[in-house]
């Protein structure tokens, strides 16, 4: 893998991500009655403390459509989202969202399901996509909080993150089409670190964002603040946000069109002290935003299309007036891709593995529309780079289908279409 200095890919990259800001933020809240299901979607102004749309909302949904893989649909259905959570838009309920805007879709994973969905904005009335076949397979149990994803953000690159809460798998996804979904692995943190990231009594839960650097930002649960280099995964503690409530907990976090860090409080309703605050990333001090909006519960969590320490671009003939940094440790990042695609009925194609972290065996799993597993192979994993082919059963017909590749423990670590002509 090729590796490019910030200048070589600085207009590159600026004229593909970068857009306006925007004052919109998307909010995941609870209804006052069950202020710990978060369970409804707005978009609101934090500037002006006012809503723009009720986008759903599970306790009296409208009529809205789920897609399951993109290929079949639930047209208008009204089923209510504690009614059956496989089936259900929500999955129950949502700690993890994150907004992108050149797709316009809204991206989340259920809190007790690990599945990458998300709400297609571009439509009339409430569309969601479930990618059961695109499942991140982490979650051992309903109970398994450590592999619970609760972090999430479009990167500056624009690509998907998520995280799950005890740090062990960073998870990549693509925001266009049918997205394709990577297993990064474990962060690192620096040996200097005063807090680790890793650890279940400051670091769990809370949300991230993403910088215009190029870096992401941790807030964990408990107000502590890291940033994260891509794509070593190395984390550098900042601090802990200071002047929050006694009982504020960060459990979601976004960006404002000028820049700066916002949180939300998960535990707030009923309390005195306002749900959200702002923060001030040079001194981490913290001051509550005026959220005068009505019949809300908790805020689980919080998205948006700004970056942090965003400027606000100004565009001439040939650029745009901000850069974004690019690490050069490219030919180390892990990767797995499959080729050809498309191929033909009767065709082989390969699984292509590329600086794997964890050496060994993995298995192949070529799914098709309906998740059922129609070819199983071994993926033997030792050396820089490894290619292994196999051979689509002709007996099946053209269409999409899915290759997954998963580790010895059975967690999913990559996942892409392959379409067979």
């Amino acid at each position: 893998m090729k590796v490019f200095t910030t200048a070589a890919l600085c207009f590159a990259a600026c004229a593909a991500f970068a857009q306006p800001v925007s004052k919109k933020t998307f909010i995941i809240t609870a209804n006052t009655a069950a202020p710990l299901m978060y369970n409804r979607v707005t978009s609101v102004d934090l500037g002006t403390g006012k809503t723009i749309d009720d986008l759903f909302d599970a306790a009296s949904p409208k009529k809205y459509s789920i897609r399951n893989n993109g290929f079949k649909s639930y047209d208008k259905s009204e089923l209510k989202d504690g009614d059956n959570q496989s089936q259900s838009p929500l999955g129950g309920s949502v700690a993890a969202a994150a907004y992108d805007a050149r797709s316009n879709r809204l991206f989340y994973i259920p809190l007790q399901q690990s599945e990458l969905r998300y709400m297609d904005l571009n439509e009339q009335g409430p569309s969601f996509t479930c990618l059961q076949n695109q499942s991140i397979n982490l979650l051992h149990g309903k109970d398994d909080v450590a592999n619970q994803v609760t972090r999430m953000a479009i990167g500056a690159d624009g690509f998907g993150y998520a995280l799950t809460n005890d740090g062990e798998h960073l998870i990549k996804f693509t925001t266009q089409g049918t997205p394709v979904i990577q297993d990064l692995g474990v962060l690192v943190d620096n040996p200097k670190n005063q807090v680790l990231v890793r650890s279940s009594c400051t670091s769990w839960g809370g949300d991230m964002v993403a910088a215009a650097d190029g870096s992401l930002y941790l807030i964990a649960l408990h107000n502590h603040v890291f940033r994260i280099s891509l794509p070593s995964k190395k984390v550098d503690y900042i601090g802990a946000i200071k002047n929050l409530p006694e009982e504020f907990t960060s459990n979601g976090a976004s960006v404002d069109e000028n820049g700066d860090l916002l949180v939300s409080c998960g535990q707030s309703y009923g309390k005195k002290f306002s749900p959200i605050y702002k923060v001030k990333m040079a001194t981490l001090e913290a001051v509550p935003v005026n959220f005068n909006i009505q019949n809300l519960g908790n805020v689980s969590d919080m998205a948006s299309s700004n970056l942090l320490f965003q400027k606000t671009p100004t565009v001439t003939k040939n650029q745009v007036a901000f850069t974004q940094t690019v690490e050069a440790e490219g030919n180390n990042v892990p990767e797995i891709s499959i080729f050809p695609n498309p191929i033909d009925r009767r065709g082989r194609f390969q699984v292509k593995t590329t600086n794997m972290k964890e050496k060994g065996e993995y298995k192949m799993l070529l799914l098709d529309a309906n998740g059922k597993t129609i070819l199983e192979g071994k993926l033997s994993v030792g050396l820089k780079t490894n290619t292994t082919s196999f051979t689509f059963p002709a007996q099946h017909a053209k269409g999409v289908y899915f290759v997954q590749v998963a580790d010895v423990f059975n967690r999913t670590v990559y996942s892409q279409q392959l379409i067979v002509e």
